[in-house]
């Protein structure tokens, strides 16, 4: 991963390592990035499928204003900064 160093994450507002985050994923034609962190990355793409990013959460303001984000957000802030949230990973599809 081609994380920064010490740059404040637009999502949690810690200082921490970030990156750049395509909000709509590049998969769906998305272009706009953003800072974010891993734990915050990890956890929005461990919520929301790339359609749903596309169509729904596609800016920064309305991931923010989400009740299971305000929720994440809560547990990250009790958090020591340099813990990253892990999510199970996804089942690949098989191809017939």
């Amino acid at each position: 991963m081609d994380y920064k160093i010490e740059s404040i994450c637009v999502f949690c507002k810690l200082v921490v390592r970030t990156r750049k985050h395509h909000i709509i994923p590049k998969s769906k034609k998305g272009s706009e990035t953003t800072s974010t962190c891993e734990t915050c990355e990890n956890f929005i793409h461990g919520t929301w499928s790339n359609n749903e990013l596309r169509d729904t959460y596609n800016t920064t303001e309305i991931i923010l204003k989400d009740p299971k984000f305000q929720k994440f957000l809560k547990w990250r802030r009790k958090q020591q900064v340099t813990t990253v949230f892990k999510t199970k990973q996804k089942p690949k599809k098989r191809r017939n």
